[in-house]
């Protein structure tokens, strides 16, 4: 390599966003399952949650249970969990696990090595079951308020792919994946990011540690100027300079079957892109 091609490559790399100075560490010893619970639904349903917890080093794990709108960081039940082999399958998790006998809110799962964690929510009736999975997320790919972000306060989830009423119900989960409580606002945006045709739709949430919001039934009433309903969307943000992360997600539900398919919140089309201007 030529003198001229190393001392563009150094200028380069001095010249980058702080982010590019290495790559995200996508292990983590501290992650969030969101949208984990135990207890009656709409339509009859009730719903039970499985947990696999992988920690390829067999180590103890430990379980908090945080639940919904809990009134401090506090755990609501906690578990340990020892790891005899690389994957472990806890079925019935809320009530074999933690001793609970309904509640709803978010796992949180960590140790002293990598680890990851994926639940499944799911009601059975009709010779069947229906439901969805959800995986665990690290704090440190969680998404952060404006101030946290480079002072861009473009950076914000949103959610598309959304059936309105009658259709479906949408129900929207922030989790708050750190140890510093969150406050924010969840909008309901027309397909344009404009207000929709029956005006503003907007929803506040302050979230202790570790714990969720959930907003339910969002899209109720709210029309779009385009005519089709399903181009409306969300978007929800962290106040500016909230020192803490969160991990949204939507599910969206069919009202005659209950069926449901989960929407993760996405910054990956935002103008500021993930590196920062």
């Amino acid at each position: 390599m030529s003198k001229a091609i190393r001392a563009g490559l150094t200028l380069l790399l001095l010249s980058a966003p702080a982010l590019a100075s290495g790559p995200v560490n996508m292990v983590s010893t501290d992650v969030v399952v969101p949208s984990a619970g135990r207890g009656p639904g709409a339509a009859g349903s009730f719903w039970v949650t499985d947990l696999w917890v992988r920690c390829k080093d067999r180590t103890e794990v430990t379980l908090e249970f945080h639940a919904l709108d809990a009134p401090s960081g506090s755990p609501t039940a906690t578990a340990t969990l020892p790891m005899t082999q690389p994957v472990v399958y806890l079925a019935d998790v809320m009530k074999n696990t933690f001793g609970l006998d309904t509640g709803f809110g978010n796992i949180r799962v960590h140790s002293s090595r990598p680890l990851s964690a994926t639940i499944r929510v799911y009601s059975t009736g009709g010779g069947g079951s229906y439901g969805f999975a959800s995986m665990g997320m690290p704090g440190s790919m969680s998404m952060g308020s404006p101030g946290m972000m480079g002072n861009d306060d473009s950076r914000r989830h949103y959610m598309q792919g959304l059936l309105p009423q009658p259709q479906a119900r949408v129900n929207v989960l922030i989790a708050n994946t750190s140890a510093t409580p969150i406050q924010g606002t969840c909008d309901v945006l027309d397909a344009d990011g404009a207000v929709p045709a029956t005006g503003p739709a907007s929803f506040r949430f302050s979230i202790q540690a570790y714990s969720g919001h959930q907003f339910g039934n969002v899209l109720a009433g709210v029309h779009s100027r385009f005519g089709d309903d399903a181009g409306l969307q969300l978007r929800i943000a962290l106040d500016a300079g909230n020192g803490g992360t969160m991990m949204t997600l939507a599910s969206v539900v069919d009202n005659e079957t209950n069926d449901s398919y989960v929407i993760m919140g996405s910054m990956m089309d935002d103008d500021a892109g993930m590196m920062g201007h």
